[in-house]
This record gives structure tokens, sequence and C-alpha cells, in this order.
């Protein structure tokens, strides 16, 4: 997948560089929707004529998670400033959620690059919907992601920028799920085995007059939420027994997930992908007997709190660590 930071919104650049990113199954979706005539004449016939309507454009993405790369969802999620701190070879990013009257609280654009094998697909005014990510002790940690942008231009040899492909050195390994810490309130959970994460802005489509394609692809209001499974080992599990269980009373706690990959070898410091929810609340608990042990699947949604904002409130922050000081 082709990435790269639009200096105009929704205008391919002719320059920059663009960051590729390995994906599984992309897909690229036109949204043509056509109108259709249904006016009566005089015929037993429900459609006479389809014209066509608005059009907005998707891409879909699966991935593995890799440190190197992973921060640019991020930041097109997120949309606040990557705060670089850097300790010998290891870089820490530091991205929160932008809070910006004067554009909208609109995250950057961009544009994409997709090729199938037959044609260079391009789409520009990209804005990040939203990434889900899932994670198992068995398996490798990946996402999905998902941008809603322009309808495509196909050319049948790759446009500038992206004429030559480039790969970093010293690639990032994939992070294999099992290498994760989850704490809660502080303290480690080492019984949870496997987990999902959503960041969704919600973002649509705005289509005004004189124009078949959207004005912007606005991103809306940020909902964090995620899910996890986990083996009952104990008595009392903190969030279905006890008068103060934590999914059935309000009970906000401090949520910190962090992805570790362990053959990580550029530096002391093992590179790693990171959020911190202040202040998310546990429901929708219940125990789960289908297995030979007892299993406890508990959702929770990130509320919103000045720890995790640059600004006013936001639900969520993330901190990436890999060898590039560069800021996505």
């Amino acid at each position: 997948m082709g990435l790269v930071v639009e200096a105009t919104r929704g205008t391919l650049p002719t320059g920059g560089t663009p960051v590729y990113i390995p994906v599984t199954t992309p897909q690229v979706t036109p949204m043509q929707t056509f109108l259709r005539d249904e006016a009566f004449r005089g015929s037993p016939v429900m459609v006479y004529d389809q014209v066509q309507g608005v059009r907005h454009d998707e891409y879909d993405a699966k991935f593995y998670l890799f440190a190197d790369t992973f921060g640019n969802f991020v930041k097109a999620v997120l949309g606040g400033t990557d705060t670089v701190t850097t300790t010998g070879s290891s870089s820490s990013h530091n991205i929160k959620l932008l809070n910006s009257a004067s554009t909208g609280s609109q995250p950057q654009s961009y544009s994409i690059l997709d090729f199938d094998g037959a044609n260079y697909f391009t789409i520009t005014g990209a804005q990040a919907d939203s990434i889900n990510l899932t994670y198992g002790a068995e398996a490798a940690a990946d996402a999905t992601v998902k941008f809603f942008g322009n309808p495509y231009t196909s050319y049948t040899t790759p446009p500038a920028p992206f004429t030559t492909l480039s790969f970093p050195a010293n690639p990032e390994h994939m992070i294999p799920a099992w290498d994760t810490t989850i704490s809660v309130g502080g303290t480690t959970f080492n019984y949870i085995q496997t987990g999902e994460l959503k960041l969704e802005r919600k973002t649509a489509p705005i289509f005004t007059m004189g124009s078949q394609a959207p004005l912007t692809n606005f991103a809306g209001p940020i909902e964090v939420t995620g899910k996890f499974t986990a083996v009952v080992n104990s008595s009392t599990d903190v969030w279905s027994t006890g008068t103060n269980a934590e999914a059935l009373t309000r009970s906000p706690q401090a949520v910190v997930i962090t992805l570790t990959d362990p053959n990580d070898s550029t530096s002391s410091v093992q590179h790693s992908i990171s959020f911190t929810m202040t202040a998310a609340q546990f429901h929708n608990v219940k125990r789960v007997r289908s297995k030979e042990y007892t299993e406890i699947e508990v959702e929770f949604t990130a509320n919103a709190d000045a720890t995790d904002a640059t600004t006013g409130y936001s639900p969520i922050q993330a901190t990436i660590v890999n060898a590039s000081s560069t800021p996505y």
C-alpha cells in the first residue's frame, strides 16, 4: 500500500516520499450511486432509467503490526502532533487526538496508491475512518484500516510520486500477539487470551452542488471500544464478582495495551506499539462455559479524559517505539 501525505487536500502530490506498508487483502471499492427513474409511464414497469449520482471511494486493507509503519495509521485516525523522544537508537512517538477549532479537528489527508497487477489506482483526499486491532496469544497481531476518499483515477503505469518502491534496509518483524502486556488500573493481567481494540472516526463524504465527488471526506468524533476474552483463574474476577465489579458499577479504569516485538535487534529498547486509555469503563460481561475451562468476555468503552489529550479531551493516546526519529 502506497501512502503519502497531501499538501493540498484532495490533490495527488507530485513530490514527497511515499510510505509503503505491507498489507493483505487490499480492496478498492468505488461507491457509485445510481438514481432510479421510477416515474409512471403507463406500463407495469418499476425502473425506466438509471443515472449516475454522487460517488466516493473506499479503501480497506488488513495488515500485520510492524512498529515502523503502524504509526502512519494511528496518525491518520488521531491526527495529533507526533511528539518524538529519541534515546540512543530508539525513538518514542507519542500521538494524541487533534483538537483544533480552526481545522475542524480534521486529521491530515492522504493519497493512496493501489496496484492489483494490472492497473494502478490512486485515491486522493483519503481520510481515515477506522482502525480495528485484534490480538490473541496464538496468532500474530493484526488490524484492518478503512479510508474514505475521492473517486479513484486508474493508470497503466505508476504516476508520480509512486514511481519507485522503497523499503527499509532493516525492516521490522511483525509482532506476535503473545508478547502483549495488558494492565488494568495499574495491575498487569496475565490471563487474557484475546483482545480487540477499535478506533472509529465515523468518517463520511460531504457532497455539495457542482461536483459528483465529495467536497471533503469528513472525520467525525472519535469513539474507542474494545473487548477482552480471559480465563477465569480465581473465584474473584474483577469484572463480574464482588460488590465493586468493574463491569457492573461505574468504575473507570486505566487500561494500557502494549504489543512488543520480541525479535527487535536494532536497539537495547525493544520496539513496541502501545495504547493508553486512562478512563475506560467495562460493561457487557458474560461467562462462557463452552470449553473445558471457564472464560469471561468483557467489553469496554474508553471515556474522554484530559490526561490522554494535548488540549481538551481524548479517550486514547498511542506510543510507538522504533528506530526512526522522523515524525509521522
